[in-house]
């Protein structure tokens, strides 16, 4: 049995509330094997739908939220994270005004948003601007850390998909 079918099964059994999200996905570019956190970026791609052309036209006129979320503990549940990670299809885009290297891609990640009680219904959100350089094209993003109400990422898959 695989370790997220293992996982599925103890979500289903505890009667945890799993919410699979696919959307874009963006890391530095570092040694290490799993990024220790992720931007994400929810967002369904259409059939047939590039990556490129959702970019050109959504980050010219309206920026979505990337949401920083912690990724590393994923490992714990997906002993294969690493591997998962390294097969990705990847682009390589400049973040910030120092352009440092990321890593863009797309991804489902799964989130645990069981209702806990002690968690507040809505958080200040501190938004920062951020430039996000694609070959010769600058765009702006929008990033905030990731909501309670989101959940917690527990899952992490590839989904195929088309660049250009």
């Amino acid at each position: 049995m695989s370790s997220m079918t293992s996982f599925l099964a103890y979500a289903a059994a505890k009667n945890r509330v799993l919410k699979p999200i696919d959307g874009v996905v963006m890391y530095p570019f570092e040694e290490t094997a799993i990024p220790q956190y992720v931007y994400f970026m929810p967002k369904t791609l259409a059939e047939g739908e590039r990556l490129s052309e959702f970019f050109k036209y959504q980050f010219l006129y309206l920026p979505d939220l990337f949401y920083v979320l912690y990724f590393n503990p994923i490992r714990w549940i997906l002993p294969d994270l690493a591997e998962r990670i390294k097969s990705l299809e990847c682009i390589p885009v400049g973040y910030g005004k120092d352009r440092k290297l990321f890593q863009l891609s797309y991804g489902r990640i799964t989130f645990d948003v069981t209702p806990a009680s002690d968690e507040p219904d809505f958080e200040e959100q501190t938004v920062f601007r951020v430039p996000l350089y694609i070959a010769e094209t600058n765009f702006f993003i929008n990033v905030v850390e990731l909501p309670n109400n989101m959940g917690t990422p527990k899952l992490f898959e590839k989904i195929d998909f088309t660049w250009q």
